[in-house]
């Protein structure tokens, strides 16, 4: 929902809630299909989102915020490349399929901001089989992946992370295992050819 709870600029963003307890797998995501934003020439593209998240899961709960997806050029399957997070919080990128069985990952040093404002700027950069990721300004080297990155728990694509023509892109909250309620506040969302950097607050109000 939009509400006025909490803002980076103006008075409202986006809420998204999900409800934790006994239930394994949660999902509150915008999504964009195609046009207007996809097709993009030359299949890479540059992606910012403001975030405000009540708290991360503990443990070796795995979630995901953001998610670029595809078919891949020439195989029968959809790649979906990831950025979230796992093992005690800290930040992830991550690489799933439909069609054959992968589930890849690499794991950084930085944790999950938590009850304050944070940015997250990504790119997808389909001809190199690259992602790469920024959080406030700073790139965080340590989930920059290209083709592979740490493991799989199947084979499906040899370990490589492929990428796929890009035709949807998802925000917001997805975990996989047993989690809390986790509240997160999205703002000053922007997709673009060129990296867009961090906004300025106008000033945050909440």
């Amino acid at each position: 929902m939009v509400d006025t709870t909490r803002a980076w600029s103006g008075t409202h963003a986006v809420r998204v809630t999900v409800a934790g307890g006994t239930g394994t797998y949660r999902r509150a995501f915008l999504s964009t299909m195609g046009p207007p934003v996809f097709p993009l020439p030359g299949n890479a593209f540059y992606g910012r989102m403001m975030i405000w998240l009540n708290a991360a899961p503990a443990g070796s709960v795995h979630w995901t915020n953001i998610q670029a997806e595809g078919p891949v050029p020439g195989m029968n399957f959809r790649a979906l490349s990831r950025y979230g997070g796992q093992l005690q919080k800290r930040l992830m990128a991550s690489y799933d399929t439909q069609g054959v069985a992968s589930d890849c990952w690499r794991h950084s040093a930085t944790l999950m901001p938590e009850a304050r404002w944070a940015c997250m700027e990504w790119r997808f950069n389909g001809p190199n089989n690259e992602t790469d990721f920024w959080l406030d300004g700073t790139a965080l080297t340590d989930l920059t992946v290209i083709k592979r990155g740490d493991g799989c728990l199947d084979n499906g694509t040899n370990g490589d992370w492929l990428a796929p023509t890009y035709d949807t892109l998802l925000l917001g909250w997805e975990h996989y295992q047993q989690s809390i309620v986790h509240d997160m506040w999205i703002d000053d969302v922007g997709v673009s050819l060129q990296r867009l950097g961090c906004p300025a607050a106008n000033p945050p109000t909440k």
